[in-house]
């Protein structure tokens, strides 16, 4: 009978310090929780037993954690994406609103002939249908940014899109006494692609050959396994690095000058990522070439 006692005496010591025990952990684990709360760290929940029913429950809070503070950090890269597309959007919708409003300060304050007004006229329409296209841009960019959604694709001609970029900056070009070259190995290359997200790159990398570079720009499109397209051009800013020219507000001091914001060619590496693309920059002496790499598409 003493002895009976004695083992039940024991079992419920045992309990008791299991109980104080199980207590203390849940009291760690809750001061741990508020220590992470209040400092917004990225630490886990640690045991100090070796308890197994706490250490599944460690576990679970920790998967929690960890997920939770993914997820956080996909909306703030998602955020800021869209943030800073809305930025360089706001730049380039001013490009051409202010191209069409010197022209229509050309034909209120010249002395110029019908011809030379019809023309001024025809390029006003140009700007403001470009203007047009980039507002109807904006909202479909900040869609694909701000969602999951992948970019809708159709079929497309390469070349047909190139032309229509290098369209946009011949006045530009020409007023500077350079020209673009466009050599392309096949008459009609398709593929399958964003229509709005291929111009949107090749107008801001022609844009950068011509706010950054001098004499002519070579447009080369090569078709293999993939699509090659190089942009090719000398630079007048010898500061330039090519390990960084992609990053987000990346610009020199002679770049920051012109105006420059440093999202252009960060914005044609996210839209060529996008489309399963790839962008690269190699320098030579004072040469500069950027290569975008394209699926060529195995549905067309």
């Amino acid at each position: 009978m003493f002895t009976a006692i004695v083992i039940i005496v024991i079992a419920a010591v045992i309990l008791l310090l299991l109980l104080i025990l199980q207590r203390h952990e849940i009291k760690n684990i809750s001061r741990q929780i508020n220590e992470i709360k209040s400092r917004d760290t990225n630490e886990l929940i640690h045991t100090s037993g070796s308890d197994k029913t706490s250490g599944e429950l460690i576990n679970e809070i920790n998967s929690l954690l960890r997920e939770m503070r993914d997820r956080k950090i996909q909306y703030q890269k998602k955020s800021h994406a869209l943030e800073q597309m809305m930025t360089n959007i706001s730049h380039d919708l001013r490009t051409p609103l202010t191209s069409a409003m010197g022209y229509i300060g050309i034909i209120k304050n010249s002395d110029i002939s019908p011809e030379e007004k019809e023309r001024e006229i025809e390029i006003i329409e140009k700007r403001l249908i470009r203007l047009e296209e980039l507002i109807n841009s904006f909202f479909e960019f900040s869609k694909i940014i701000s969602s999951d959604t992948p970019p809708e694709l159709s079929e497309l001609n390469l070349n047909a899109i190139l032309e229509e970029s290098i369209v946009h900056y011949y006045d530009d070009y020409c007023g500077q006494n350079r020209e673009i070259i466009l050599n392309c190995e096949a008459s009609k290359i398709k593929l399958l692609s964003n229509r709005n997200m291929l111009m949107r790159i090749f107008d801001n990398l022609i844009g950068n050959a011509l706010k950054h570079g001098t004499g002519d720009l070579t447009i080369s499109v090569q078709k293999s396994e993939n699509i090659l397209i190089h942009f090719e051009n000398e630079l007048t800013d010898s500061e330039i690095d090519t390990d960084r020219i992609f990053e987000e507000f990346y610009t020199t001091d002679i770049s920051r000058t012109k105006g420059n914001t440093g999202l252009g060619l960060a914005i044609a590496k996210q839209f060529t990522n996008m489309l399963d693309g790839k962008i690269s920059a190699i320098r030579e002496k004072n040469i500069l070439r950027i290569t975008v790499e394209l699926p060529a598409g195995n549905k067309i």
